[in-house]
């Protein structure tokens, strides 16, 4: 049930209100002029001429229509049962308030008028808490604390209780009774008991953890990278990171944890990754869209995931809403970028000098005569006798990166939401050319965008949405980056310089080899890369208290899809050398014989074989029970999925072949007085990648943990060691 008010808080949609007077209603002045249309509209304008604040249910007054009218200097009630008459709708003034709603007896006297509890909220040092949520238990009446603590709103009887909370401190219930001012004093919640950690298929207290697992503050991952995964190599022990590559959009990371522990290497030997519980990349998110970021380590917290989670699991949870006014955020990251180690190349004098060196040890001429080292070294002409540092010919010092992120994100107790988008883009080292008349330089554009929408449907059934993607354009040169590198290492710096005069390419070999790397840079074209990728779910969760407390069943639906394509436009032009016993022609100009014969204009190749459209799709139902008997605590689990992920654009039989898991996870848990834990999972799933005979495996792991901290024994050393964890078992 929506309700709005204005300027203050929020009501239901039928209160026991009656046309009734007050000082506001009879002492207010109204000259207005309002439009047809829907009263809600006209109580707005009400509103904003007059300055006085009204409380009413947004879908009960806009089924209702007002026609045209004028009012001069008319009382506030007179217009007021101008426009509510054969309505069946009442209003009164209720603490300053003028409160518009639904008669429940065109002729009953109310049963109790509305009173508005107001009062201030502070923490435990005694400061105001402003946006604590305050709400009325079962119904939709809520509002927040301003910037000095301060809170009003509405009750309907003495026995609706109020339930003030705020992220980090215990929730506080009060029942409204009789009083008028409530304040509030709240405490912070437990972090070593209350606080929960993610883990396999679901949550779980900090305290109860069996497996090991670490986590990565959000805010960690704000760095001037285009990936989430170069940002974790150096960052969580046990985990390591390969970036093969710093071309922009490019830069993502191998990740290995605890070592390659399966045969094959490559994807074969890298984790399990999960974005939102489902199998996805954890690149192309922005990081301020992250609210979470674990890893399990061992079988007691992978072993759910069966063979899946042989190499472990990394596990990625997007931001929620969270119950209050809205809040929205910029954030906005300029940076720079260098080499953290570039190859430092000789220069054309020491190259020659040792190149000779090299040829009269082992008996054969010199390969440059001292006239030319000696013109190289003068720097007498450097079209014939070129002295040039191929790595700053071809690189830049710096690469650019910036970021931009703006979100929001609020909600009521019923329903929250947050949505962002994100920016990125990065500009990689490669120089380019400017006299070329297409753009070769090397950039990246990504665009992102998360939504995530959390509703309570019922009072026992919850719904959330999630929409999650991007899409982004990288320019490239037209030939591999690492190619030009390949050529920057390898062509001599006496060959031939950058460029001769005119635009001519240089090349002393006829068939094209030791090409000029600058050339290849900035001539040869440039390469386009397009992807989009979108991810959706959604899923259900029941509460079953009524059958026992502490069971509920959840299900979860999720599409996928992503898209990539490449276009490249190449070519490959003539390249020159000087007659070097005739270098110059009589006018002065160089006197240059074609050495390779090439093609002035761009090609068109769409790269069939690099694209690609995947579709996934993903199923998920669980039963779930979690309760505590005294000091007894139980919990269990009992999860069926299934997943089908198909390339359409495939481009052989094999490749085409649907990627299909199907599996059944399970767990129970068992805790006595939050001290000593026990805990066994299993997993048992299968792929159509195995022979039928050996499709299927079972996958248990059992673990034992103590935690002496919660013990009396160690009260003394709780100053110094506020938690202690110590497993016991794990197989």
């Amino acid at each position: 049930m929506l309700a709005v008010v204005l300027s203050l808080t929020c009501v239901p949609a039928i209160l026991p209100v009656y046309a009734g007077q007050g000082q506001i209603l009879q002492e207010t002045s109204v000259t207005i002029a309002l439009k047809s249309g829907s009263l809600e509209s006209a109580i707005r304008d009400l509103h904003r001429h007059t300055k006085i604040n009204f409380a009413y249910d947004r879908q009960l007054l806009s089924g209702y229509k007002v026609e045209g009218c004028s009012f001069s200097n008319e009382r506030l009630d007179y217009v007021l049962e101008k426009l509510l008459q054969h309505k069946s709708l009442g209003y009164a003034e209720v603490n300053n308030i003028v409160v518009i709603s639904k008669l429940a007896s065109p002729k009953a006297a109310p049963a109790r008028q509305e009173v508005v509890v107001s009062g201030v909220i502070k923490d435990e040092n005694g400061h105001p808490l402003p946006g604590v949520s305050v709400a009325v238990r079962g119904v939709s009446t809520m509002t927040t604390t301003d910037a000095n603590g301060r809170y009003k709103i509405i009750v309907n009887a003495a026995t609706d209780v109020l339930a003030f909370s705020f992220i980090g401190y215990e929730t506080a219930e009060v029942v409204a009774g009789s009083q008028t001012t409530i304040n509030v004093q709240l405490k912070v919640a437990s972090k070593s008991l209350g606080e929960v950690a993610v883990v396999g298929f679901g949550t779980q207290r900090k305290v109860s953890l069996v497996g090991a697992q670490s986590t990565i503050r959000p805010a960690e991952f704000k760095q001037p990278a285009s990936d989430i995964s170069s940002m974790l190599a150096g960052r969580i022990a046990g985990v390591i990171g390969v970036q093969r590559t710093g071309e922009p959009g490019k830069g993502s990371a191998d990740i290995w944890i605890r070592g390659i522990s399966t045969f094959g290497g490559g994807n074969k030997a890298t984790p399990l990754i999960l974005v939102d519980g489902v199998e996805r990349s954890i690149n192309n998110i922005s990081p301020e869209d992250i609210e979470s970021f674990t890893i399990l380590k061992d079988a007691a917290g992978t072993a759910v995931y069966g063979v899946r989670g042989a190499n472990g699991v990394i596990i990625l949870k997007t931001k929620t809403g969270k119950v209050g006014k809205p809040q929205i955020y910029f954030d906005y990251n300029e940076g720079v970028n260098s080499f953290t180690k570039r190859p430092e190349m000789l220069d054309g004098v020491t190259y020659m000098n040792l190149a000779n060196e090299a040829s009269t040890t082992r008996n054969h001429n010199p390969v440059f005569s001292e006239e030319t080292i000696e013109k190289t070294k003068n720097n007498t002409d450097p079209l014939l006798y070129p002295n040039v540092n191929w790595m700053d010919a071809v690189f830049n010092k710096y690469g650019h990166t910036r970021s931009a992120n703006l979100n929001a994100s609020g909600g009521v107790e019923n329903a929250q939401y947050y949505v962002s988008l994100g920016y990125y883009n990065e500009s990689g080292f490669l120089k380019t050319d400017d006299l070329e008349k297409y753009n070769s330089s090397l950039k990246y554009n990504r665009y992102n965008f998360t939504s995530n929408l959390n509703l309570k449907v019922t009072k026992s059934t919850k719904l959330d949405v999630g929409l999650q993607g991007y899409f982004s354009n990288g320019n490239y040169p037209g030939i591999n980056t690492h190619d030009i590198f390949q050529s920057a290492m390898d062509a001599s710096p006496v060959v031939y310089p950058v460029m001769y005069p005119g635009g001519f390419v240089p090349g002393r070999s006829a068939n094209g080899g030791f090409r000029n790397p600058y050339a290849d840079l900035t001539r040869r074209g440039y390469r386009n890369e397009f992807r989009n990728q979108l991810y959706s779910n959604i899923r259900a969760t029941q509460d079953l208290k009524s059958i026992t407390e502490g069971l509920s069943a959840t299900a979860m639906f999720a599409f996928d899809v992503f898209n990539q394509n490449y276009i490249t436009r190449s070519k490959r032009e003539d390249t020159w050398f000087p007659d070097m016993n005739n270098p110059y022609k009589p006018d002065g100009t160089l006197n240059l014989l074609k050495t390779f014969t090439g093609n002035q204009y761009l090609g068109f190749d769409k790269n069939d074989g690099d694209r690609q459209t995947t579709r996934q799709f993903y199923t998920e139902a669980a039963i779930n029970y979690d309760r505590a008997f005294g000091k007894h605590r139980v919990t269990g689990l009992g999860l069926f999925y299934t997943s089908d992920k198909t390339n359409t654009l495939a481009g052989d039989f094999i490749n085409s072949i649907p990627e299909r898991y199907l599996g059944l996870a399970g767990k129970a848990a068992y805790s006595y007085d939050d001290r000593y834990f026990m805990e066994f999972n299993f997993g048992y799933n299968g792929s159509e990648l195995f022979a039928p005979e050996n499709r299927y495996g079972f996958f248990p792991a059992i673990g034992l943990a103590w935690v002496p901290s919660n013990e009396r024994f160690f009260e003394p050393f709780k100053n110094a060691i506020s938690f202690l964890n110590i497993p016991l078992l794990q197989r």
